[in-house]
């Protein structure tokens, strides 16, 4: 029986040291002879009766391992599923992931799976409709964690504020749910790299500490911590995503000529095109709407008020007269069984 072993001491193939990129000839004397195939982009080994293949861009050293779960048909694959024991710090590795989830790590924008990283190799799971059917080994550097940045002391209520959303959502979303995706408050690393917009034109102190307390990781489908507003649900926007989404919407912006009447509450709302630059955005709807944080309200208006902009309508309303507000009214929501935005993601339950 094939036996995989990783630990802080090395990675082993029966028996056999293992260091990235691997000597195929390392591999075979672990894994013995193997099938091999030459495509556009790789050189693939398959070791059909163990369902495990190997990856190499040159040909002699391999980059990367595949471990199969599922039979696939694709003519490189491995006509056998894994079989053999994977070994993670001591423990069977899927016993390990059960009670470690919390260690997972991302390694690209819109991982939902995670891997373990240990002595600069990770193991990434490969999912479908929340099942794992591979792993991926191959050479990663331990990235250092950041630590979250404190809280200024104007903000602190948005520590218990954010606790409370929290635990209003966990009611109704497992945290192993693949489109959970809280994650860590910003660092001053990040806060210094992402905050400014445009000359001039920052991401406001408000919502700077809104994420320091807690920030939440891109999904390219949907996410767990939504706003349910107008029966449209707004996605919260990752802080380090927030110059993108403001980018794309300044690209929006119409020559003086061709602008619509607009009805808009001018006392409070201050515009006169598609957006006011200072309208900084941090929910999405996905479909070219979003909640803004308003920097420049009109004379009536307030600072800090939350607008919705409806791209297709033009509409521009004030739904909440502060972040804390907004988020207060979400939490009310859902304690008053408003989940229907949820249904998806509740759907898709492991």
């Amino acid at each position: 029986m094939t036996k995989l072993e990783l630990s802080k001491t090395g990675f082993q193939i029966n028996n056999v040291n293992i260091e990235f990129p691997i000597d195929i000839t390392v591999l075979k004397q672990a894994l013995g002879e193997s099938r091999y195939l030459k495509k556009q982009y790789n050189h693939i080994y398959t070791w059909d009766d163990q369902g495990i293949m190997a990856f190499s861009k040159e040909g002699n050293k391999v980059e990367s391992l595949a471990v199969e779960l599922e039979l696939r048909e694709y003519d490189y694959c491995a006509k056998s599923i894994f079989s053999g024991e994977f070994i993670f710090e001591g423990q069977e590795l899927f016993h390990y992931y059960e009670n470690n989830k919390n260690q997972l790590v991302k390694l690209f924008k819109g991982d939902r799976s995670g891997a373990f990283i240990l002595n600069g190799i990770s193991v990434w799971f490969d999912k479908e409709d929340g099942k794992i059917t591979s792993l991926s080994i191959s050479a990663a550097e331990e990235k250092e964690k950041k630590i979250s940045a404190p809280l200024d002391p104007a903000f602190q209520s948005f520590q218990p504020l954010w606790q409370e959303w929290i635990s209003e959502i966990n009611k109704i979303i497992s945290t192993n749910n693949d489109y959970y995706n809280l994650a860590e408050g910003i660092s001053i690393e990040d806060i210094q790299e992402h905050t400014e917009l445009e000359d001039a034109i920052t991401i406001p102190l408000a919502l700077i500490n809104f994420y320091k307390v807690q920030n939440v990781d891109y999904d390219a489908v949907t996410s767990a911590f939504q706003i349910l507003i107008n029966n449209w649900w707004y996605e919260l926007i990752p802080f380090e995503d927030i110059k993108e989404e403001w980018d794309s919407i300044q690209d929006l912006q119409f020559d003086e000529d061709d602008l619509p009447e607009q009805e808009i509450d001018f006392e409070k709302i201050n515009t006169n095109n598609y957006t006011n630059p200072k309208w900084i955005p941090f929910a999405t709807g996905r479909n070219g709407d979003y909640l803004l944080y308003d920097t420049d309200p009109a004379l009536k208006g307030k600072f800090g008020q939350i607008i919705e902009l409806q791209n297709e309508s033009w509409s521009r309303l004030i739904v909440a007269d502060s972040l804390e507000e907004l988020i207060q009214n979400e939490i009310n929501n859902l304690k008053a069984g408003k989940t229907e935005h949820f249904d998806f993601i509740v759907s898709k339950e492991n």
